[in-house]
Order: C-alpha cells, then sequence, then structure tokens
C-alpha cells in the first residue's frame, strides 16, 4: 500500500461546545483533544485541514485558553488551517427566524476576523443543517461555498445554487458513511480497512474525497483517537476545502433541494420530518421548547434591542433540543437550555411594569412546567430551580 499514490482528501473538522459548557468539561476535552490534535498537526506540516470553530467557542480560547488560540493561530500561519464560517451560538439555522441568521452569521464571522485576522469563503451550517431559505443569508456574508449533507438532492458531489439575483454558492457534499465510519470508530483501529475504503470511494468518484466529523472524535469521543488521524494521513493527500474546491465536479446546477441535517436519515425525509433531533413532530418536549422560543420572540416584538440581546441569542442553541431527541436524553442538559431561555426574558422585561411581568412570568411558567412534568414522567425528578415569581 505504501508504493500506491495517495489518496487525495478533504478533512473538515468542528469544535463547538456549548454557551453553557461546564468549565471542567472545557479543560477535560482541551487537554485530550485540542492540543494534543493541534501540536500533532503543526508536526506534520504537508497535512493541510478545514476547521470550524463555532463563534462562542472561539471567543472562550481567547478569554481563557491563550494556549489553544495560539496554536489555532499558528497553523493558520503554517497554512496547514484553513477555517469555515457558521453561526456564532450554534442554532440550527433553518429553525431560528431570519433576522437571527443574519446576527449569528455575521457575529461569527467579525469575531473570526477580530481575533485571528481572517475570513473564510467556506461556511459549516451548525449540525449541517440547512434549507433554501438560510442559503441568502450564507450568500450575503461573502461565503462561496457550504458544506451540506449528501442526501439534499440526488447530485453524487454538489453543486451550485444560484439565487435570483444572481449571485450563487458552490453546495458540496460530506460522504456520509465514510465519516460516520471514522467518527464512530466502526475501523476500530484498521487503518488498512479505511485507507481501501477511501481509495475505493476516490476511484469511484474521481475527485476527492469530503470527509466532515467533530473534532472532539479525536481524543474527547475516543481516547487518543489523534493516533488514528496522523496514522491515516500517511496514506492521504489532505488539502484544504478552498483548495481543492476546483477538483470537484460542481457544474451541475441546483435548482431546489431538501432541508435536511447531517444526522437526518433518508427515512427522516421520507417522513417528512427533516431536522428529527431538534424538532420532531411528535417529541412534546421539542414542540414545547419551541413553543418557549417562540414566546420569547413576541415578546421581543414588542421591546427595543438591549443588553439582553445576545442572551436571547445564546438561548436559540441547538444542544438543549439534541439532548431531549429520540437519540440522546439529558434531562440536566434539556433544563439548562430552559434556564439560558428563562434568563434572557428576565432580561427583556427588565424595565416593565411589575403586574405586566408577572402576566408574562405566568405564561412562561405554564410552558416550562409541562415540560418538568414530561420529564419526570421519564422517571426524572427535579425541583423547578428556573421559577419565579
Amino acid at each position: 500500500m505504501d508504493n500506491e499514490e495517495k489518496i487525495p482528501l478533504v478533512f473538515v473538522l468542528h469544535a463547538y461546545q456549548p454557551i453553557t459548557q461546564k468549565e471542567e468539561v472545557y479543560n477535560r476535552i482541551i487537554s485530550k483533544c485540542y492540543i494534543p490534535f493541534l501540536r500533532n498537526l503543526l508536526e506534520n506540516p504537508e497535512i493541510k485541514i478545514t476547521l470550524n470553530i463555532s463563534g462562542c467557542l472561539l471567543e472562550k480560547f481567547a478569554t481563557s485558553y491563550p494556549d489553544v488560540l495560539h496554536l489555532i493561530e499558528e497553523a493558520i500561519l503554517t497554512k496547514q488551517l484553513e477555517l469555515m464560517g457558521s453561526a456564532f451560538f450554534h442554532p440550527i439555522l433553518p429553525l431560528i427566524l431570519k433576522k437571527d441568521q443574519r446576527y449569528q452569521i455575521n457575529k461569527q464571522k467579525e469575531l473570526t476576523y477580530n481575533i485571528l485576522g481572517v475570513n473564510s469563503s467556506a461556511f459549516f451550517p451548525p449540525e449541517l443543517a440547512i434549507s433554501e431559505e438560510v442559503i441568502p443569508q450564507i450568500i450575503n456574508e461573502g461565503y462561496k461555498i457550504i458544506l451540506v449533507p449528501e442526501n439534499i438532492n440526488n447530485l453524487k458531489i454538489g453543486g451550485y445554487y444560484e439565487l435570483e439575483d444572481g449571485k450563487s454558492v458552490f453546495l458540496i457534499k460530506r460522504n456520509k458513511k465514510l465519516s460516520n465510519n471514522i467518527a464512530f470508530n466502526l475501523y476500530n483501529g484498521n487503518i488498512d480497512a479505511a485507507t481501501q475504503d477511501l481509495r475505493d470511494q476516490y476511484n469511484s468518484q474521481g475527485c476527492p474525497v469530503l470527509l466532515a466529523m467533530d473534532l472532539e472524535t479525536f481524543g474527547e469521543h475516543h481516547k487518543k483517537y489523534y493516533n488514528f488521524f496522523f496514522e491515516l494521513s500517511k496514506f492521504t493527500k489532505m488539502n484544504t476545502l478552498s483548495k481543492s474546491i476546483g477538483e470537484f465536479p460542481l457544474n451541475k446546477r441546483i435548482k431546489k433541494f431538501l432541508t435536511s441535517s447531517w444526522s437526518t436519515s433518508y427515512q427522516d425525509l421520507e417522513d417528512k420530518i427533516p431536522l428529527p433531533l431538534w424538532n420532531h413532530p411528535s417529541n412534546a418536549i421539542h414542540q414545547l421548547q419551541q413553543s418557549h422560543i417562540d414566546f420569547l420572540e413576541r415578546i421581543r416584538e414588542f421591546i427595543d434591542n438591549g443588553k439582553w440581546f445576545d442572551d436571547y441569542q445564546s438561548s436559540l442553541y441547538s444542544c438543549q433540543f439534541w439532548w431531549a431527541s429520540r437519540d440522546w436524553w439529558s434531562p440536566e442538559l434539556i433544563l439548562t437550555g430552559l434556564q439560558l431561555q428563562r434568563k434572557s426574558l428576565v432580561k427583556m422585561i427588565d424595565g416593565l411594569p411589575k403586574r405586566s411581568k408577572q402576566i408574562i412570568f405566568n405564561l412562561s411558567n405554564d410552558i416550562i412546567q409541562r415540560i418538568i412534568e414530561i420529564v419526570e414522567q421519564k422517571g426524572e425528578q427535579y425541583e423547578d430551580s428556573i421559577r419565579y415569581s
């Protein structure tokens, strides 16, 4: 295998921790994943990757973890690391208002430039959740490439999507099967098997293989798994997405595509449930969580933007829904999301008369209590620590 030509590969990694993350978890992930991975990357200058860092995590690096930020800066200077844009607080973009999409995309872009001095041409939607309605907000911030799930349409690699005003963007697909094989350690450390699958895929499609997964895969999800990544790199030629884009056959025009995410199955799409881990119509908690956010949106329309605005934006983060999904369950993290929503509501209505505030709190409490009751029915008992009188 050593005598064979190296496999062209684009490796996209996604670094994200929620705004509510505990400090001890930050410390663990940084020491077990981010730092060893980035140090290994710098020791292998021939490896080039594309990385998305959610804005709230990049801000955390800048304020609390300068060692990580320094490694990122060095990898950018050596041209081993290309950054992608995204949405600052990691919301599911198709589930939030267009004006909030614009705000979060722009906030991430501005922070990345202010901290690292770089702009990007490529965009990573949180959870690769994408819909046609989101595209104009991404294009208008100057992005030329969007990484998308493979099941949005039947094109093999992707194509270009054009707006009515003539602006266009390349939609390039993640290889779901091979990405998941690596992300879930289905090769069980077998480099030969992984390499053979990558070579077969490359020979079949005739262009680089595009993989995308969480950066936390390599050291947090799987202990010292970065060793597998760097062993695999010996048999591949890794380049950044923007440098490789010309090697992909993206000459076909995409007129329409399905709303989807990297966790959405073909069966989900057949069932017309495009975002099942965050907005499943049969999931009572999801529907109540969204009802509470809708309630905040209605209140917000009558109140001028103020110091509460970023609290509101942060309360749109994806994890609170994910932990109430069919695949994952954490009452603590469901309620943590509600606490964040409630915190933004308290700040939002701080200047209102006492009676108005009480009416709003009562309406909010009704929704929150219904969520708590469902959580308790699932076998967990929690005190209502987020109720205000």
